[in-house]
């Protein structure tokens, strides 16, 4: 959400969906529209461990030789669980060679190591390779001392490579993660860079028609964000298909997550542009047999993994922030909500008796669903869910009788490219924020009384484009607030009504710096909300508090390392805040409370499980009998479940949460 959009307003929803504070640019009507991306599971396919203990792979190059594929790869030791390595200690590219990009892979002698001899060489970063002329070419990243360089090895066999005797082909601010492709009869190198000293990150590219002397260089992209500390231009790799070019990039939407932009014009990609994302690190596309694949790896996963890449003709819809879903129902009972692993139909689990802590079985509640949905809790008490149907068609809801019974699922209406975000305001009515497909826009809608069955009409200009589903809380006073992420992450803003159950601002204000991926919100029992965010690429996480009840607003400070979206809070018993981060790759959880209600936060600690991976950051809730229960759900689908033993108090131990599969998605990213 910048002062100025400019990315495109969606064909599919150019009637009703609004930028947010300015007009988009309309593409030309004789321009076929480009295709939108997507990708499948990902499935790990190949482990470089070794006897000497787990290894990573980080970025890397494909390249099918007849009838067999070739991976080159940085490849390093693992750190420690949820830590990140050194990366000046990658001094050595793998190599390993497969039948199919889903293997089995067969490991080689390292490609080639760093040569300290070697024009300042110390490090061995981001291989690409390409065949011209009866040879291979590997271009990579190195440098030291003497400063960031793209390098050139051949090879005739891709067994034995030999550097290019008259040293790097050319240096730069930041140069490296070179990409080769052949374009309109030129080869094209696509590289992250800056620029210019302390200026912002951008993807560069040369020309060449030997693809050893290179013209100065172009800059095809720019980032929003004036933050230099962190790059998220990174692994640039472009592909062309129906004379488009897609430019997939990242790290966006946090570390482990790549966003795509269309263009015309292979030299210039903007925000406008936005085609998609792809929820995997450093990654490459390929193409076999007709198919398409993407692959990814990553500091934080041993080893490779594949997927197959989705072209579509509509945008994939954004997860829910919660999976699953939990919340108190008409009855009082803690209620949860999931997608089944394999129909993806909703599911839903109910709380029969907190002081036992006994549950009903898992029931079908409806579906499918193209996400987890969204929970509304009317003055009443009745729920109501709010779900998105398969694909991002439409949106529907289901109502919660006062006695407990439901009414039939209906059409809502509204942009379908998200499940709603919703919050009841001081009227006591509920208001859903909704994403238009592909973040075009966003739109409102009010209940027209306190849990009424009846809606207001949609408002389509409520928000325009926005890289992430917005969030929304209600202030102590019973203002609503709603926070929402720009287009690239360069900020977060921010939106409130002026009087308790009252119009909003007219405009969205910045509320913070670049971003990684969607804030959360929560309310501690001082009456401050909190907001939390994780920065560019998921390197360090932030919160920010107000700084009076429904008043200004403290400086962000720290809260956690490395997460893989913004923590999940929970309010205790007691009004103390719980937060919960999950490292990128899912292998560690980490939490930290409040000391006070409003108050600062303890040390923190450990919180999950070693060995168990979990697909997103858990959701949390707090049942009748005043214990907070927090679930998460494994890569493999199962949803674990820790509960406070008294409220507000100490942890029991993981538990399983029933015995049916659910679906393993990652909050925050595209559905698959």
């Amino acid at each position: 959400m910048l002062p100025i959009s400019r990315r495109n307003l969606l064909r599919a929803a150019a009637a009703s969906a609004l930028p947010l504070m300015g007009a988009g640019r309309a593409e030309a009507s004789d321009v076929p529209p480009h295709r939108w991306i997507g990708s499948g599971p990902f499935t790990y396919v190949h482990d470089p461990s070794t006897l000497a203990g787990p290894r990573y792979l980080n970025d890397h190059t494909l390249v099918q030789v007849q009838d067999r594929w070739h991976l080159f790869s940085i490849v390093g030791a693992s750190a420690p669980r949820g830590e990140s390595p050194d990366s000046a200690a990658e001094i050595a590219f793998t190599h390993a060679s497969a039948p199919t990009p889903y293997g089995p892979w067969t490991a080689h002698v390292d490609a080639l190591t760093v040569d300290l001899s070697y024009f300042g060489e110390e490090h061995l970063w981001a291989p690409h390779v390409v065949e011209a002329g009866g040879r291979y070419w590997m271009f990579y990243a190195a440098g030291g001392e003497a400063g960031a360089a793209i390098n050139l090895a051949t090879s005739t066999d891709l067994f034995t490579w030999t550097r290019e005797p008259s040293g790097p082909l050319f240096r730069g601010l930041a140069a490296r993660d070179p990409m080769v492709v052949r374009i309109g009869g030129e080869w094209v190198m696509y590289y992250t860079e800056l620029s210019k000293p302390g200026g912002r990150h951008v993807v560069a590219h040369r020309r060449s028609d030997d693809l050893l002397h290179w013209s100065e260089p172009g800059i095809v992209f720019t980032d929003a964000s004036t933050d230099t500390t962190v790059s998220v231009t990174e692994s640039p790799f472009v592909v062309e298909r129906d004379d488009w070019y897609y430019l997939f990039i990242g790290p966006r939407g946090g570390y482990e997550g790549t966003d795509v932009l269309a263009s015309r014009d292979p030299f210039h990609f903007d925000l406008d542009g936005y085609a998609g994302h792809v929820p995997g690190h450093a990654v490459e596309v390929v193409a076999d047999g007709g198919n398409w694949y993407v692959s990814a790896a990553g500091w934080f996963r041993q080893g490779l993994y594949m997927a197959p890449l989705h072209w579509r003709d509509t945008p994939v819809p954004w997860q829910s922030p919660d999976n699953p879903v939990a919340g108190l129902d008409a009855d009082g009972r803690l209620t949860v909500f999931a997608l089944d692993a394999g129909d993806r139909s909703m599911l839903r689990r109910v709380q029969l008796d907190p002081n036992t802590d006994t549950w009903s079985a898992w029931e079908v509640f409806g579906g499918p669903a193209g996400a987890v949905p969204t929970l509304g809790r009317n003055t009443n008490g009745g729920l109501e869910v709010f779900s998105l149907a398969p694909g991002g068609a439409n949106l529907h809801h289901r109502v919660q009788r006062p006695d407990g019974g439901w009414h039939d699922w209906e059409e809502f209406g509204g942009p379908a490219g998200a499940a709603p975000a919703v919050a009841r305001d001081a009227s006591g009515r509920l208001e859903v924020l909704a994403l238009s497909p592909g973040g075009a826009s966003v739109a409102r809608r009010r209940q027209g009384a306190p849990g009424s069955l009846a809606w207001e009409p949609w408002e389509p200009g409520f928000g325009g484009a926005a890289g992430a589903p917005p969030v929304v809380a209600a202030n102590a006073d019973g203002r609503l607030e709603a926070f929402a992420l720009s287009p690239g992450g360069s900020g977060i803003y921010h939106r409130w009504q002026e009087a308790p159950g009252g119009p909003w601002t007219a405009a969205w204000h910045p509320f913070g710096t670049a971003a990684g991926a969607a804030p959360r919100v929560a309310r501690d029992g001082s009456g401050r909300l909190t907001v939390t965010a994780i920065g560019p690429s998921g390197v360090g996480t932030f919160h920010r508090r107000q700084s009076v009840p429904s008043g200004g607003w403290d400086d962000w400070l720290p809260l956690f390392g490395w997460s893989a979206a913004a923590p999940t809070l929970a309010v205790n018993a007691d009004g103390r805040l719980e937060a919960f981060s999950l490292t990128p790759g899912g292998a560690r959880l980490s939490h930290r409370r409040q000391v006070a209600p409003g108050g600062g936060w303890d040390s923190g600690a450990e919180f999950g499980e070693p060995g168990i991976r979990l697909a997103a950051t858990p959701a949390a809730a707090i049942d009748p009998a005043g214990r907070t229960h927090v679930f998460a759900v494994t890569t493999e689908g199962r949803i674990r479940r820790r509960v406070q033993v008294r409220p507000s108090g100490g942890w029991g131990p993981w538990a399983t949460f029933g015995d049916r599969p659910v679906a393993p998605v990652v909050s925050g990213s595209p559905a698959p």
